[in-house]
């Protein structure tokens, strides 16, 4: 640091090591504490399959939409003239898929928001993400005795991902069966 010694002066540097110093203590004094309660793996079991039970509610809801959407006959006599309506539906669909993964991971934030696990809503929503899609980064965790949560979001994660997939493949085999049915042929068994 001799530039900045020359620059600032001895007092200069005195005084920005300072500043640094309360800034960081000051950054410390603002984050709320981690919380000092642990739950009982038996609790946190509890908890987590709870929260298995509410997301699979939420996919099962948008899966059965997909489902009377693409089974009802007025719908598919409109759909199945027009290649534009069908990229739509698959478009419309794809975007109801990833809100209802955007709820699961806010489900699981606000899980964490209301232990005080995190400070923030968006740390919360940040390490949800994270989790519930396995990427991991590390530079954010759950205290030591919350841990087994981040587990079982991102198992949660993993199977959700999966069946997020099967619904969209589901959705564009039904418009292909569409477009063919339109075309006079019919689809491979």
């Amino acid at each position: 640091m001799p530039n900045l010694r020359r620059i600032l002066g001895r007092g200069g540097v005195c005084l920005s090591a300072a500043a640094l110093a309360i800034g960081a203590a000051a950054a410390r004094a603002a984050a709320p504490p981690r919380p000092s309660l642990c739950l009982s793996p038996a609790a946190l079991l509890a908890i987590s399959v709870g929260m298995l039970v509410i997301t699979f509610a939420v996919h099962t809801f948008v899966t059965v939409i997909h489902a009377e959407v693409t089974h009802r006959v007025a719908f598919n006599d409109w759909v199945a003239p027009r290649s534009r309506r069908r990229l739509l539906v698959i478009t419309a669909m794809a975007l109801l898929t990833a809100a209802a993964l955007f709820v699961e991971i806010l489900l699981w934030a606000l899980l964490y928001q209301g232990f005080g696990l995190f400070p923030s809503l968006a740390a919360s929503l940040y390490f949800s993400g994270i989790t519930f899609t396995t990427v991991g980064y590390g530079d954010v965790t759950l205290p030591e005795c919350w841990r087994l949560l981040s587990v079982v979001e991102a198992v949660d994660g993993v199977l959700l991902a999966g069946w997020s997939t099967a619904l969209l493949v589901y959705v564009v085999q039904r418009m292909m069966e569409l477009r063919l049915r339109r075309e006079g042929r019919t689809p491979p068994p």
